[in-house]
């Protein structure tokens, strides 16, 4: 009797430290929705107050405090005890996509539990419950009428389970439907556990869609950005030239079609379309400065996915900012090299290089792509300085994204 004793003390200390875990868990996890972490806290609080009944009626029953502290005490874990039980079920229901405050189940198992509460708590006041050693309980209707409600609890709950098994995770299936049939003392810690994995599973989620978010949001900003850059370079060249600016509008007119069809497309795209998008701005790039930009691919590398709009912004930083009318021309080298556990896209220029001075120039564009490489394919960019002088972008796309 005393092991078992020790052996529930035990169960009830671990429900204490893993809620204690779980609430940092949700004070650090700040972007999950309102209703799934204000049940995570509300069950985990049910738990840690039911470990902390319990205690004390270990360390009462040591003592040997007065019969009416000790029914006392026993009367505050008839009333605690159930709630869990019913939050961890509405949080069932949560996770399945439905509204648990309007769920007709969720409704039921209300009324169930507070028949059980206070069935509970009437068969303890009437002797029916062992509540002291030496006390002769004896069966009457309260006791019948807890283990009635115990019984139909159960049976909504794995009934339910099995209807709502395809609106949630095999894991989390698994989890709940321990939590259901596990007595209380070992379900706290199941409870515990269920809620780390589910809230670092939500926390990651939300995340990766925030992540989502910021680069469709980028690759708009991208849009308006490319188009102003490109009718400018158009408009200095009517005057320079008119049947030239005719011949780079229809070159331009070709790409925005297939750009914006592109973006339109959640996810990655394929290099190949890339490299399309950026031979058509130098078309146009080098029309304008005719004789002055000159460009070299070196692709066997392409197939594989990166972000819309991933080379052409830094071939057009390449060109803006290595343009000098007092030095040679402008020599753009962009390639591809196969690493095995990835794919190394290269882009060189001749011209001054990156310099401090020049972070807010770079910052917009390269830092748009950086952030979008990173969410969407866990891919790096590194800017550095050319040997033989010049910028260098070298962009990492690993395998399993390419």
């Amino acid at each position: 009797m005393i092991t078992e004793q020790y052996l529930y003390a035990a169960l009830d200390i671990s429900a204490l430290l893993f809620g204690a875990f779980g609430l940092a868990l949700l004070y650090i996890a700040r972007d999950i929705e309102r209703w799934p972490k204000d049940l995570c806290i509300a069950i985990l609080i049910s738990t840690i107050a039911c470990a902390v009944v319990d205690l004390l009626g270990y360390g009462v029953a040591q003592t040997g405090m007065s019969h009416a502290s000790v029914l006392a005490l026993s009367l505050a874990e008839s009333l605690i005890a159930p709630i869990p039980s019913l939050l961890v079920f509405a949080y069932f229901v949560c996770c399945s996509g439905r509204d648990f405050r309007k769920n007709a189940v969720v409704r039921a198992e209300c009324v169930l539990t507070g028949t059980l509460v206070v069935a509970g708590c009437l068969a303890k006041l009437n002797g029916e419950v062992c509540v002291v050693a030496g006390q002769e309980p004896h069966f009457g209707l309260w006791i019948a009428l807890t283990f009635a409600s115990i019984i139909a609890l159960t049976a909504i709950n794995l009934v339910t389970l099995v209807r709502y098994r395809k609106d949630i995770t095999i894991v989390q299936g698994i989890m709940f439907l321990v939590c259901f049939l596990a007595e209380p003392s070992t379900q706290v810690i199941l409870v515990e556990l269920l809620l780390s994995i589910d809230l670092v599973r939500r926390y990651l989620d939300q995340k990766e869609e925030v992540a989502q978010q910021r680069a469709r949001v980028a690759v708009l900003q991208m849009q308006p950005h490319f188009i102003h850059n490109t009718l400018a370079s158009i408009y200095y060249l009517i005057a320079k030239d008119s049947e030239k600016a005719q011949r780079t509008t229809l070159e331009f007119f070709r790409y925005p079609q297939n750009n914006f069809e592109a973006l339109a497309k959640e996810g990655t795209a394929p290099f190949e379309k890339e490299l399309e998008h950026t031979r058509a701005y130098l078309a146009v790039e080098q029309a304008c400065y005719e004789g002055r930009v000159f460009v070299e691919f070196d692709t066997p590398v392409t197939s594989f996915n990166v972000p819309p709009l991933t080379l052409q912004p830094i071939v057009e930083n390449a060109v803006k900012h290595g343009m000098d009318p007092d030095s040679e021309p402008l020599q753009v080298f962009v390639a591809t090299r196969d690493l095995g556990h990835g794919v190394q896209i290269i882009v060189e220029d001749n011209g001054p290089g990156f310099t401090p001075p020049d972070e807010k120039e770079w910052h917009f564009a390269l830092t748009n792509v950086r952030e979008r490489l990173k969410a969407q394919c866990g891919g790096t960019l590194e800017i550095g300085t050319r040997e033989a002088g010049g910028a260098r972008v070298t962009i990492f796309v690993p395998t399993q994204a390419s």
